[in-house]
Protein backbone atom coordinates (compact mmCIF):
# COMPACT_ATOMS: atom_id res chain seq x y z
CA UNK A 1 0.00 0.00 0.00
CA UNK A 2 1.15 3.46 -1.24
CA UNK A 3 0.62 6.12 1.00
CA UNK A 4 -2.16 4.78 3.15
CA UNK A 5 -4.37 7.59 4.45
CA UNK A 6 -4.78 7.88 8.26
CA UNK A 7 -8.04 6.90 8.89
CA UNK A 8 -9.77 7.41 12.74
CA UNK A 9 -11.49 4.80 14.32
CA UNK A 10 -14.39 5.97 16.87
CA UNK A 11 -15.98 3.04 18.97
CA UNK A 12 -13.86 0.18 19.73
CA UNK A 13 -16.27 -2.13 21.34
CA UNK A 14 -17.01 -5.52 20.64
CA UNK A 15 -16.88 -4.87 17.17
CA UNK A 16 -15.20 -2.12 16.40
CA UNK A 17 -12.48 -3.51 18.50
CA UNK A 18 -11.72 -6.17 15.71
CA UNK A 19 -12.01 -3.70 13.07
CA UNK A 20 -9.64 -1.51 14.22
CA UNK A 21 -7.15 -4.52 14.26
CA UNK A 22 -8.24 -5.19 10.65
CA UNK A 23 -6.90 -1.59 9.73
CA UNK A 24 -4.00 -1.84 11.46
CA UNK A 25 -2.99 -5.57 10.07
CA UNK A 26 -4.07 -3.72 6.69
CA UNK A 27 -1.18 -1.31 7.07
CA UNK A 28 -3.31 2.36 7.74
CA UNK A 29 -2.04 4.52 10.00
CA UNK A 30 -4.47 4.18 12.94
CA UNK A 31 -6.15 6.92 15.34
CA UNK A 32 -8.49 5.44 17.51
CA UNK A 33 -11.41 7.18 20.40
CA UNK A 34 -13.25 5.36 22.92
CA UNK A 35 -15.38 6.62 25.70
CA UNK A 36 -13.59 4.12 28.32
CA UNK A 37 -9.75 4.88 26.86
CA UNK A 38 -8.70 1.46 28.72
CA UNK A 39 -10.63 -0.79 25.66
CA UNK A 40 -7.79 0.70 23.44
CA UNK A 41 -5.00 -0.65 25.46
CA UNK A 42 -4.29 -3.70 22.94
CA UNK A 43 -5.08 -0.99 19.71
CA UNK A 44 -1.94 0.60 21.62
CA UNK A 45 -0.14 -2.12 21.68
CA UNK A 46 -0.53 -2.95 18.25
CA UNK A 47 0.01 0.64 17.31
CA UNK A 48 -2.75 2.62 16.85
CA UNK A 49 -2.96 6.34 18.33
CA UNK A 50 -5.16 6.85 20.77
CA UNK A 51 -6.86 10.12 21.00
CA UNK A 52 -7.95 11.34 23.91
CA UNK A 53 -11.59 13.18 22.30
CA UNK A 54 -13.83 12.72 19.40
CA UNK A 55 -12.30 16.02 17.88
CA UNK A 56 -8.87 14.82 18.58
CA UNK A 57 -9.46 11.60 16.45
CA UNK A 58 -11.54 12.98 13.36
CA UNK A 59 -9.59 15.85 12.54
CA UNK A 60 -6.31 13.77 13.08
CA UNK A 61 -7.75 11.45 9.68
CA UNK A 62 -8.79 12.00 6.18
CA UNK A 63 -11.77 9.53 6.95
CA UNK A 64 -13.40 8.61 10.40
CA UNK A 65 -15.30 5.41 11.14
CA UNK A 66 -18.28 5.44 13.54
CA UNK A 67 -18.78 2.22 15.22
CA UNK A 68 -21.23 3.79 17.80
CA UNK A 69 -24.19 2.34 19.92
CA UNK A 70 -27.00 4.53 17.77
CA UNK A 71 -28.06 7.41 16.56
CA UNK A 72 -27.64 8.99 20.11
CA UNK A 73 -24.26 8.54 20.62
CA UNK A 74 -23.11 9.83 17.31
CA UNK A 75 -24.89 12.68 17.83
CA UNK A 76 -23.49 13.09 21.48
CA UNK A 77 -20.44 12.42 19.97
CA UNK A 78 -20.10 15.01 16.69
CA UNK A 79 -22.30 17.50 17.80
CA UNK A 80 -22.62 18.05 21.63
CA UNK A 81 -21.66 21.83 22.46
CA UNK A 82 -18.04 20.45 23.86
CA UNK A 83 -17.34 18.76 20.22
CA UNK A 84 -16.85 21.38 17.75
CA UNK A 85 -15.14 19.10 15.41
CA UNK A 86 -13.87 20.79 12.02
CA UNK A 87 -15.38 18.22 9.11
CA UNK A 88 -14.16 20.17 6.47
CA UNK A 89 -12.96 18.30 3.40
CA UNK A 90 -12.69 14.78 5.89
CA UNK A 91 -15.12 11.97 5.02
CA UNK A 92 -17.06 10.31 7.97
CA UNK A 93 -18.33 6.58 7.61
CA UNK A 94 -21.47 5.31 9.75
CA UNK A 95 -20.69 2.08 9.94
CA UNK A 96 -23.52 0.75 12.96
CA UNK A 97 -27.36 0.39 12.93
CA UNK A 98 -29.15 3.18 13.07
CA UNK A 99 -32.29 4.55 11.30
CA UNK A 100 -32.06 5.97 8.08
CA UNK A 101 -34.21 9.09 8.69
CA UNK A 102 -30.68 9.58 11.51
CA UNK A 103 -28.38 8.86 8.93
CA UNK A 104 -29.76 11.05 6.84
CA UNK A 105 -29.56 14.02 9.03
CA UNK A 106 -25.89 13.19 9.55
CA UNK A 107 -25.27 13.42 6.01
CA UNK A 108 -26.97 16.96 6.04
CA UNK A 109 -25.09 18.16 9.41
CA UNK A 110 -22.07 17.09 8.14
CA UNK A 111 -22.11 18.61 4.69
CA UNK A 112 -22.93 21.97 6.41
CA UNK A 113 -19.42 21.94 7.89
CA UNK A 114 -18.10 21.06 4.23
CA UNK A 115 -17.22 17.74 5.15
CA UNK A 116 -18.61 13.79 3.74
CA UNK A 117 -20.69 11.34 5.20
CA UNK A 118 -21.79 8.24 3.64
CA UNK A 119 -22.95 4.94 5.86
CA UNK A 120 -22.01 1.35 5.68
CA UNK A 121 -23.58 -1.16 8.22
CA UNK A 122 -22.32 -4.46 8.66
CA UNK A 123 -23.90 -7.98 9.14
CA UNK A 124 -22.66 -10.23 11.34
CA UNK A 125 -20.13 -10.97 14.78
CA UNK A 126 -17.24 -10.90 16.34
CA UNK A 127 -15.78 -13.55 14.37
CA UNK A 128 -15.98 -12.25 11.13
CA UNK A 129 -14.89 -8.75 12.46
CA UNK A 130 -12.32 -10.25 13.63
CA UNK A 131 -11.66 -12.48 10.62
CA UNK A 132 -12.74 -10.10 8.27
CA UNK A 133 -15.66 -11.74 6.81
CA UNK A 134 -18.38 -9.22 7.46
CA UNK A 135 -21.09 -8.44 5.29
CA UNK A 136 -21.00 -4.90 4.55
CA UNK A 137 -23.76 -2.51 2.76
CA UNK A 138 -22.93 0.93 1.56
CA UNK A 139 -25.19 3.85 1.16
CA UNK A 140 -23.41 6.23 -0.56
CA UNK A 141 -22.91 8.16 -4.43
CA UNK A 142 -21.15 5.94 -6.46
CA UNK A 143 -18.31 7.99 -6.48
CA UNK A 144 -17.92 7.54 -2.80
CA UNK A 145 -18.32 3.78 -2.91
CA UNK A 146 -15.37 3.95 -5.63
CA UNK A 147 -13.11 5.87 -3.53
CA UNK A 148 -13.50 4.15 -0.49
CA UNK A 149 -14.25 0.28 -1.09
CA UNK A 150 -11.36 -0.55 -0.79
CA UNK A 151 -10.82 0.66 2.48
CA UNK A 152 -14.32 -1.27 3.59
CA UNK A 153 -12.93 -4.55 2.27
CA UNK A 154 -10.40 -4.67 5.45
CA UNK A 155 -14.01 -5.74 7.03
CA UNK A 156 -15.54 -7.78 4.70
CA UNK A 157 -14.94 -9.67 1.02
CA UNK A 158 -18.88 -8.86 0.57
CA UNK A 159 -19.30 -5.21 -0.13
CA UNK A 160 -22.81 -4.41 -2.01
CA UNK A 161 -23.63 -1.08 -3.18
CA UNK A 162 -27.62 -0.44 -1.88
CA UNK A 163 -27.28 3.23 -3.36
CA UNK A 164 -28.33 6.68 -1.88
CA UNK A 165 -27.51 7.29 1.82
CA UNK A 166 -30.66 5.68 3.85
CA UNK A 167 -30.94 3.03 1.88
CA UNK A 168 -28.38 1.16 3.40
CA UNK A 169 -29.18 1.46 7.07
CA UNK A 170 -32.90 0.46 5.78
CA UNK A 171 -31.71 -2.84 4.85
CA UNK A 172 -29.88 -3.73 7.60
CA UNK A 173 -32.88 -3.15 9.73
CA UNK A 174 -35.03 -4.95 7.31
CA UNK A 175 -32.23 -7.93 7.83
CA UNK A 176 -32.15 -7.38 11.43
CA UNK A 177 -36.28 -7.75 11.94
CA UNK A 178 -35.33 -11.05 9.69
CA UNK A 179 -33.02 -12.62 11.57
CA UNK A 180 -34.69 -11.55 15.28
CA UNK A 181 -38.37 -13.61 13.28
CA UNK A 182 -35.73 -16.67 11.88
CA UNK A 183 -34.79 -17.22 15.53
CA UNK A 184 -37.81 -16.71 17.21
CA UNK A 185 -39.74 -19.00 14.91
CA UNK A 186 -36.71 -21.98 15.49
CA UNK A 187 -37.12 -21.29 19.51
CA UNK A 188 -40.96 -22.02 18.97
CA UNK A 189 -40.32 -25.24 16.86
CA UNK A 190 -37.94 -26.13 19.14
CA UNK A 191 -39.91 -25.96 21.91
CA UNK A 192 -42.70 -28.27 20.46
CA UNK A 193 -40.01 -31.13 19.60
CA UNK A 194 -38.54 -30.94 22.61
CA UNK A 195 -41.43 -31.03 24.67
CA UNK A 196 -43.21 -33.96 23.06
CA UNK A 197 -39.39 -35.94 23.16
CA UNK A 198 -38.65 -35.71 19.77
CA UNK A 199 -34.88 -36.44 18.39
CA UNK A 200 -33.70 -32.70 18.30
CA UNK A 201 -32.00 -34.48 15.28
CA UNK A 202 -34.50 -35.72 13.72
CA UNK A 203 -35.98 -32.50 13.36
CA UNK A 204 -32.65 -30.75 12.38
CA UNK A 205 -32.63 -32.84 9.54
Amino acid sequence: MTEAKRIALLGTGLIGGPMAKRLVQSGYPLTVYNRTISKTDSLKNAGATVAQSPKGAIESAECSILVLADGAAINETLFSNDSEIDFADRTIIQMGTILPDESVAFMNKIAAGGGHYFESPVLGSIPQATEGKLIVMVGATPDQFEQWKNLLKCFGEEIHYIGEVGKAAALKLALNQLIASLTAAFSLSLGIVQRRQIEVNTFME
